[in-house]
């Protein structure tokens, strides 16, 4: 767990592949969510795009580097034991690291940087309040929306939808239309297209993280709303009646 935040640009940080490891996510889904945040204009001063060699071969690739509020942000849809874990251990880090620059005398740094760094901080330890209340309730309804508080307390915006719509999983959904699998109901939902491109959500359903059964990785699940259920029957119900 050493190097979790680093200093860039006289602040502290940390990265899109570092977060990657921890976490134990594929890099690639941690650029995709990041990039879901960053089309929200009030938190592109949470990330700085950069690139990164890989010691194999040799190849350059995308990353981000990402603020405290970049981090927090990302990391709110984390779940699990193990994840709050490494949450804790990220905020000790950032702490520690702030800390450090404070202790630094005045004249190094920058006046304006200062009380960017107090903000920073005001608007992280209620965005971690929050988070750690959320955590803790049992209501999926109340999560959400303190999960929304809290990056409205980073971003100014909820940027976190607050979904009151009930959600099935595949084999949830198979169960209610009668399907033979849930394998079934996932190629149907490819043909039809209904599934919202990463890390999104639209009129079907949502993009949600869950354990893989053969790992401690978290892997992208498609979960259906009422609509994305009653377009899997309707479907099956067209294709019995073209039998």
């Amino acid at each position: 767990m050493n190097e979790l935040v680093i200093m860039h640009n006289k602040q502290a940080v940390t990265s899109s592949n570092r977060v990657a490891d921890v976490f134990g996510k594929e890099h690639r889904n941690v650029l995709a969510t990041i990039g879901g945040l960053l089309k929200n204009q009030q938190t592109q001063h949470m990330f700085m795009k950069s690139t990164y060699v890989n010691e194999q071969n040799g190849q350059s690739y995308p990353m981000y580097y990402m603020n405290r509020d970049g981090f927090t942000l990302l990391a709110m849809g984390f779940t699990g034991k193990k994840a709050l874990q490494f949450k804790i251990k990220y905020i000790q880090a950032f702490n520690s690291m702030e800390a450090m620059l404070k202790r630094r005398p005045a004249g190094k740094l920058d006046p304006v940087a200062q009380a960017d760094l107090a903000v920073t901080r005001a608007n992280t330890a209620k965005a971690n309040a929050l988070y750690k209340i959320a955590c803790k309730t049992t209501s999926e309804t109340a999560k959400r929306a303190l999960l929304a508080k809290a990056a409205e307390s980073i971003t100014g915006e909820m940027t976190i939808p607050v979904l009151l719509k009930k959600e099935y999983s595949a084999g949830e959904v198979a169960k209610k239309v009668h399907a033979s699998s849930s394998q079934m109901v996932g190629r149907i939902a490819n043909q039809l297209e209904i599934k919202a491109e990463q890390p999104g959500q639209n009129e079907y359903g949502r993009w949600a993280n869950s354990k893989s059964q053969h790992s401690d990785k978290e892997v992208p699940q498609w979960m259906y709303f009422d609509k994305g259920v009653k377009t899997i029957a309707d479907e099956l119900k067209r294709a019995k009646e073209a039998i």
